[in-house]
């Protein structure tokens, strides 16, 4: 009798931990509260194979996908991926390309007739400046250790003297500019001051760096 209790016992927290394990999704596949979710993922066995193996099942848990993704949390679908109709069909199937969809994808209705591809081209997401990414950029210290920074090379600014520029993806900024200061020739010192400061941490956007523009005001 023990034995069976500590069994029962055991398999009921090894359930409570798999449901643990669970992310819930929304209606567009975004990651939610269990209370507002219409779907969850389920981590797949590793089969050797580079990425993350998952299923995507509906909360009455029937499939609704099944895919690679790049991370073990499986946030960012990366590979082959194949969704399905309520009834098992195959809707549509293609590649994800580090959270976007890539090149062709097939589709089809729910009796398996063929639709026409659509294709998908991420390459002008390449370039992309962002105005907030998940990860933001940061600087060594912070904006303010900037500001302290600017202030040391030039003195301190006076007015409102605000400095926008774009963080690329490998911490150098690009298109400095200095808006509010009085003298053009130190709107132009800073902006130097700017250009030639310890680069920045690189905004982050699905896993990957992306090119983040920055407004820091210099007081």
């Amino acid at each position: 009798m023990t034995i069976l209790l500590s069994l029962a016992f055991a398999l009921g927290f090894a359930h409570g931990e798999a449901q643990a394990q669970r992310t819930y999704l929304n209606a567009v596949l975004e990651p939610c509260p269990k209370a507002g979710a219409e779907y969850y993922i389920e981590s797949d066995d590793p089969d050797g194979k580079a990425g993350f193996p998952a299923r995507i099942y509906t909360v009455d848990g029937v499939l609704k996908a099944q895919g690679r993704y790049a991370d073990a949390e499986c946030r960012i679908p990366d590979g082959h991926f194949v969704f399905y109709h309520p009834n098992g069909k195959v809707e549509s199937e293609g590649q994800y390309v580090r959270g976007r969809k890539d090149g062709v994808w097939t589709r089809h209705d729910k009796w398996g007739r063929e639709l026409a591809e659509k294709v998908y081209d991420s390459a002008p997401l390449v370039n992309l400046v962002y105005t907030m990414a998940q990860t933001m950029p940061k600087y060594p210290g912070g904006e303010k250790a900037m500001v302290r920074y600017v202030q040391e090379k030039v003195g301190k600014t006076k007015g409102d003297v605000m400095a926008s520029f774009i963080v690329e993806k490998n911490g150098q900024l690009s298109d400095v500019q200095v808006t509010g200061a009085k003298d053009p020739r130190m709107a132009e010192q800073i902006a130097s001051v700017i250009s030639s400061a310890p680069h920045w941490a690189a905004g982050m956007q699905d896993g990957q760096p992306v090119r983040v523009q920055m407004r820091v005001p210099l007081k």
